[in-house]
């Protein structure tokens, strides 16, 4: 049930006629100039708060070149994966090529912990690696720097129980892994340089 917006009057939401029955007011015009300029008003607000979330996405991630190397090195671990990962049983390389055909084939070996947990590794780098990458677009804030360390503390300390675990059941480390585990590093410095560029 709604309510004449000139006189109060309650009307049945089965109430169909254009005038108010009471004060015969013209309920779909009244006050119209004003309603829309609040409409207006609303719309121009949201699109404000969209076009500081996109300045902020704009500015974390291409606002300059710290930003940009920062950016490009937190997708550099896919491409590192396609080195040699780890060795499973002595001499067969890990890499996210052969994982990828061997899925495509059919021939992906699950039961072999020496080559499951080199595979649970690589899941884990794409996977936290995405939520650092999430969490950079909005390195605008007091709050900012301290969440990005925290997820790269997260994203390093996940990534050094995978190895731990590969290494445990028989999987060698390549020079993949040893590459991701730099890069994570080198983005542990940029968040710092990053959010002092940004913030002060």
């Amino acid at each position: 049930m709604s309510n004449c917006p000139k006189c109060n009057t309650k009307l049945s939401p089965f109430y169909l006629n254009q005038n108010c029955p009471k004060c015969n007011t013209n309920l779909v015009y009244y006050d119209l100039e004003n309603r829309l300029q609040a409409d207006h008003e609303k719309a121009m607000k949201e699109q404000a708060a969209v076009d500081r979330i996109l300045n902020n996405i704009k500015a974390s991630a291409f606002g300059g070149v710290l930003q940009i190397i920062r950016f490009v090195l937190m997708f550099s671990p896919l491409a590192w994966m396609c080195l040699p990962m780890f060795y499973a049983n002595d001499s067969e390389s890990v890499t996210l090529i052969g994982v990828i055909m061997e899925i495509i084939n059919g021939s992906l070996n699950l039961g072999n912990s020496t080559y499951l947990f080199p595979i649970i590794t690589m899941v884990c780098i794409i996977v936290f690696s995405l939520a650092v990458i999430i969490s950079s677009l909005f390195s605008l804030g007091e709050k900012a720097l301290k969440r990005n360390l925290i997820f790269s503390i997260i994203n390093t300390s996940a990534l050094t129980a995978c190895i731990i675990l590969a290494m445990t059941n028989g999987a060698k480390l390549g020079i993949g892994v040893l590459i991701v585990i730099i890069t994570y590093i080198l983005e542990f410095v940029m968040h710092i340089l990053v959010n002092k560029k940004l913030n002060g």
